[in-house]
């Protein structure tokens, strides 16, 4: 340990998006005990989020304690400067890995170092569970296993499958994920698909073999993959299934899924998890050593690997059902806290750090029923599902009390959360207001019925456009020499646009209720600093209470209206202005100031060890 250590121990549990007006409401009414108690020891604030307030720029923030212009995190998905696409943000896949090495898939996301490569570094042993950002996670003597940012097994963002006998339209939301099933004599014979295999003229999705049976009487069916047998009744989750894939060339990949039956008849319907990575066998990388996570898995089983497993798509589309879902994320809650009481048992000296999301997922689908003002409100519903958000900060203030039990002199807890919590009623198509106040050209009238309103930027004349959205708020200026049709000169005439678009868009008003949108729109040299701020948006839109970007916005489309109802079952957000959505910060020490900032968190910890955090933006807390 190092000679200065204030501490033996630090100990950090993220619980992202738990908000701080519902957590002080909470500890008033005495229902989060551990919490109340937590914040007598040391102090309890809101702490100021990232610009943007989106879950990867946070955590990559709390974990090198600076701005996204040093790590590089911007948005959940950025633009691809040759061609404008967008692309993921949250993992990248390595080009050159042309042999298909495991170990090479992926490349990391996150720039820079964190905390915890800087305790490593000292000789101070390190453990980190399921953080955001650190895929693919560089092999150091930091025991880290990644969170957000793992794909599944196909290397996507984790796609489910619904196998049903149902015809299903085509025009349905989902289309792409079911499977439709035949029935043959009470036997039915498909597949579970992987990862794709490359053939010398095409590419085709492995696949294992699965023969379902209708077990005569009792609503329920028999699943046999490989020979591998087992039941599942009515509205039941199962256990982890194992699957294989060859992929040709002697190779082979394992994977797990999970089967939920939503019910047998008139019409089978059977959900199946995205295929994820087996913890035991892993395809590639999601953990150092590249071991640890097997380590885990032979004490506990198997887990959700995949980085955002709680499947909001497959609710939203009506392939799973509430009571399923929070079933799910119940599960998801308890495998992270065997874990964390895996490593805290044998846990002597150093760091441990645990992140908690199934809070954020919760609230994005239930928040519904906190804000009547939804257009999706209905009293029955909140009536119904009303308690699931309050049980989830309960739930975690139990792990909190567990925690707290071994907490001693020598030890500092920190308990944070990423961002808050707020409703989503309104959704802003950021690239039609850019279409209607002429910064952005297109090539034909989009029509009232084109709901995506030409995704991809299909309709878009870059000849003549100035400025694009995509992602979650993110404004990008089509600057010539840097965008493939730029005709913005950059300097004056790039800065000159910029300034237009936010002093224009800073007054758009809602026409259903004259409610302003936007609350500031930023420029990026005003907010982000460090070596990787020129892949920055030029502007980043924060919203007004109520308002987020588009889903349309988010992927380049530009439907024929500003504004829509919220009208999914996503019902509450955190992409608003920051100042709207402090996260929390508990802590078992004085802190030595107001206004703490989640960059503040990185150097606290390296403080409590005696170490400097010089190359850090945020300071110390103590």
């Amino acid at each position: 340990m190092h000679g200065n250590s204030r501490y033996s121990k630090v100990i950090l549990l993220g619980m992202d998006g738990l908000d701080p007006k519902i957590t002080g409401q909470l500890m008033k009414e005495g229902s989060l005990p551990n919490f109340f108690r937590l914040s007598r020891m040391g102090g309890f604030s809101p702490m100021i989020t990232s610009n943007p307030a989106q879950s990867p720029v946070a955590w990559a923030s709390i974990a090198t304690g600076n701005n996204p212009g040093y790590h590089g995190v911007f948005d959940f998905l950025n633009r691809r400067v040759a061609d404008y696409m967008p692309e993921l943000g949250i993992f990248k896949v390595n080009p050159r890995n042309v042999f298909g090495k495991r170990e090479a898939m992926f490349l990391p996301v996150m720039q820079g170092n964190s905390f915890w490569d800087h305790t490593t570094d000292h000789g101070i042993p390190s453990t980190v569970l399921k953080w955001p950002m650190t895929f693919q996670p560089r092999q150091t003597k930091t025991k880290l296993y990644s969170g957000l940012g793992v794909p599944d097994i196909r290397g996507g963002l984790g796609k489910y499958t619904f196998y049903t006998t149902r015809e299903v339209p085509e025009n349905a939301e989902g289309h792409d994920k079911i499977v439709r099933l035949h029935m043959n004599g009470g036997t039915i014979k498909t597949h579970v698909f992987g990862p794709n295999i490359a053939k010398l003229m095409s590419r085709e999705l492995a696949r294992d073999d699965m023969t379902i049976r209708i077990l005569a009487g009792n609503g329920a069916i028999e699943i046999d993959i490989d020979g591998r047998k087992f039941q599942l009744g009515k509205d039941k989750w199962s256990e982890w299934v194992e699957v294989r894939f060859k992929l040709g060339m002697m190779k082979t990949a394992s994977g797990i899924v999970k089967f939920y039956l939503k019910q047998v008849s008139p019409d089978i319907e059977l959900y199946m998890t995205a295929v994820q990575v087996n913890p035991r066998d892993p395809a590639f990388v999601i953990s150092s050593p590249d071991d640890y996570v097997k380590e885990l898995s032979d004490s506990l089983g198997c887990f959700y690997t995949l980085g955002m497993p709680e499947d909001t798509k497959a609710l939203e589309e009506g392939r799973t059902d509430e009571e399923a879902f929070i079933a799910m994320c119940d599960e998801i809650v308890d495998e992270q806290e065997k874990m964390l009481w895996h490593e805290l048992d044998g846990f002597k000296e150093g760091l441990l750090a645990a992140a908690f999301f199934s809070t954020d997922r919760i609230q994005h689908i239930f928040w519904v029923t906190r804000d009547p003002g939804h257009p999706l409100y209905d009293k029955a519903y909140a009536e119904k599902y009303g308690h699931v958000i309050d049980d989830y900060y309960r739930k975690m203030d139990g792990i909190l009390g567990e925690v707290m039990k071994r907490v001693d002199a020598g030890t500092a807890l920190m308990v944070f959360s990423d961002h808050g919590f707020t409703t989503f009623r309104r959704a802003v198509h950021i690239n039609s207001w850019l279409a209607q106040n002429g910064f952005m050209a297109l090539t034909q009238k989009v029509s009232e019925d084109d709901k995506e309103g030409g995704g991809l930027f299909q309709y878009v004349d870059w000849k003549k456009t100035r400025a694009y959205s995509l992602g979650f708020g993110s404004i990008y200026l089509n600057i010539k020499g840097r965008e493939r049709h730029g005709i913005v000169a950059p300097g004056a005439d790039a800065l000159s646009t910029a300034e237009q678009i936010a002093e224009k868009l800073v007054i758009l008003t809602d026409p259903k209720d004259g409610h302003e949108a936007v609350k500031n729109v930023y420029r990026r040299d005003l907010i982000y600093s460090g070596g990787q701020a020129d892949n920055a948006p030029d502007l980043v839109v924060g919203f007004q209470d109520g308002y987020r970007a588009s889903w349309q916005t988010a992927v380049g489309g530009a439907p024929a209206r500003i504004f829509e109802d919220n009208l999914k079952k996503w019902s509450g957000d955190h992409i608003v202005d920051p100042s709207i959505v402090p996260g929390i910060l508990l802590t078992n020490f004085n802190m030595n100031r107001e206004g703490a900032s989640l960059v503040d968190i990185a150097p606290t910890v390296l403080s409590c060890f005696g170490m400097s955090a010089s190359g850090m933006e945020g300071k110390t807390l103590i």
